[in-house]
């Protein structure tokens, strides 16, 4: 049996969650192998994972790390991106030719599950935003009458690109959330799924892997364990440029606390070293192997507002201080939702300094926000999503 993953590349939420799945179905003996690029490369090639790199898709950026859409317009526009598209499409063809899976498992990836219809290949698609979107305005900037003429014919001419996509999620054998059960669903603002593929969706809880279920490792050395200050772990996601601008920020300004809390900063660097440097009286990694035992054994999780961070914090009972990619829709329903649900507090990034994370840090360990996650917390036990999406691969895979 052969099950080819190919997780989108931007980022690394979706190669993170994909992982899991690939040990589970290794351990039944399942052969696999990814199809990835850019940042989900970089991590396939640290893991040492059998991987096909894949033709890079990505998005615009400013120097501050918002995403840049009349940049990404001027320099991708709307018919080079169909053409990178393509290109991405034909390529996924010849993967799968060569590997000839018995399943796809796409995890937001269009050309995927266009190549594996194609070829009549059963696709199991993962999914936390189904209706993607783009902003109608700048946030970092006084909006212009061009910005304003700009991004209200962005948005119209979305409409069709935005029920392409829809429509091809639509092709898949199933769809499955890896979110938490109602009422606590964080990705619901970026679902909106209509109600004729109901009989597709399958919420199936957070994928975390079955080595971080239970119990908690010792951090040995790499933590001054003992440490009666509030534990802080900041947890940097997102593309390059976007992690570089935050890490900098953040070392910045948290350097100026490190007398009040005890904090450990990874910058979700895939190829960095994974040994610490102190920095401004601060633990920086390039890259931490064993998040979810900081996370587990953290205070407070300051974090990009990325579905897959929110998803860990929240599994183990952790309140967060979220910073969204500016301009980043799908991040700003995450944090939003977060914040309602009172296990979170949003901080926009160019207002972030010292002062506003001390008074916010405080606000969270303080007050209710550490309870309210706990109790979130408690309906993730129940569930094992990876040993649920391993079996509905496994099924598609025998049919």
């Amino acid at each position: 049996m052969r099950v080819y993953l190919a997780p989108c590349g931007i980022g690394l939420g979706h190669v993170t969650r994909a992982y899991p799945i690939a040990q589970e179905l290794n351990n039944r003996h399942i052969t696999t192998v990814f199809s990835t690029y850019l940042d989900g490369l970089e991590f396939a090639k640290r893991n040492h994972l059998p991987t096909f790199g894949a033709v890079p898709i990505n998005f615009k950026v400013t120097n501050d790390g918002a995403i840049d859409f009349k940049l990404t317009a001027a320099t991708s526009g709307f018919s080079l991106g169909i053409r990178t598209l393509l290109r991405q499409f034909i390529q996924e063809i010849r993967f799968m030719k060569t590997f000839k899976p018995d399943v796809v498992f796409s995890d937001s990836r269009v050309s995927s599950l266009l190549a594996a219809w194609l070829l009549r290949i059963p696709v199991v698609l993962m999914l936390n935003q189904y209706r993607i979107e783009i902003i109608h305005r700048p946030s970092n900037k006084k909006v212009t009458r061009f910005d304003r003429f700009f991004f209200r014919i962005a948005n119209l001419g979305w409409l069709f690109p935005r029920t392409g996509i829809q429509l091809i999620w639509g092709k898949s054998q199933i769809i499955l959330i890896p979110d938490l059960l109602d009422p606590y669903t964080i990705s619901l603002g970026n679902l909106a799924i209509p109600r004729r593929y109901n009989g597709k969706i399958k919420l199936i809880g957070p994928i975390i892997g079955n080595e971080h279920r239970n119990g908690s490792m010792l951090l040995k050395n790499e933590r001054r364990l003992g440490n009666k200050k509030p534990q802080i772990y900041a947890a940097v996601s997102g593309p390059g440029i976007e992690r570089q601008v935050l890490s900098r920020i953040l070392i910045g300004a948290l350097g100026h606390l490190s007398n009040k809390y005890d904090v450990v900063l990874s910058k979700g660097e895939p190829q960095g070293k994974t040994k610490p440097d102190e920095m401004k009286g601060i633990q920086v990694f390039d890259w931490i192997r064993n998040q979810e035992d900081y996370i587990r054994e953290s205070d407070v999780i300051i974090a990009r507002a990325g579905h897959g961070i929110i998803m860990k914090s929240l599994t183990y009972g952790k309140p967060m201080l979220l910073i969204p990619i500016p301009d980043h829709t799908e991040q700003y329903g995450n944090s939003k939702r977060a914040e309602s649900m009172g296990v979170a507090k949003v901080l926009e990034q160019n207002e972030v300094n010292f002062r506003s994370l001390d008074s916010l840090l405080q606000e969270l360990l303080n007050g209710d926000y550490n309870e309210n996650a706990i109790k979130v917390s408690k309906t993730v036990s129940p569930l094992n999503a990876v040993q649920v999406a391993c079996n509905i691969i496994e099924g598609y895979a025998a049919h």
